[in-house]
């Protein structure tokens, strides 16, 4: 993009918004890192319920068929409610999944795509406006 460096007329008026903009550069990295690692941990997190389900399931299996096997009574029941509960937490796992997960890992890379064009953006600016300044009169 070309930015209206020809308002600047001094050397100083280039410093002044050279600093300004080094100070977006500096946020914009900073976000840049705190969705990188968001991302990360997210990541990570997704896995780990993942695995968590995995192991839910790999419970699950062998207790439906425990479960059907038993006569109706009070080891059934107790087993019965054991299943049920198994089940919940696999199904809150999922759900968990399905609205963080996935979604907010896309949503944060989405952000993150904005926030490194945004750098480049800045960083272009800051070449312009250096690029004025090398060019005025000291």
């Amino acid at each position: 993009m070309d930015y209206p460096v020809n308002l600047l007329n001094t050397r100083a008026e280039c410093l002044i918004v050279r600093d300004d903009i080094d100070e977006d550069i500096e946020r914009v990295q900073f976000r840049i890192t705190a969705l990188t690692r968001s991302s990360t941990l997210q990541t990570n997190a997704a896995t780990e319920d993942a695995a968590d389900i995995s192991s839910l399931n790999d419970q699950i299996a062998p207790l439906e068929t425990r479960v059907a096997g038993l006569p109706i009574g009070e080891v059934r029941t107790k087993e019965e409610i054991r299943l049920r509960a198994l089940k919940r937490d696999r199904e809150k796992l999922q759900d968990d999944q399905l609205s963080q997960g996935s979604r907010g890992l896309f949503r944060r890379q989405r952000e993150l795509d904005g926030a490194q064009r945004q750098l480049l953006g800045l960083q272009d600016c800051r070449q312009q406006v250096m690029a004025r300044h090398d060019a005025l009169p000291a």
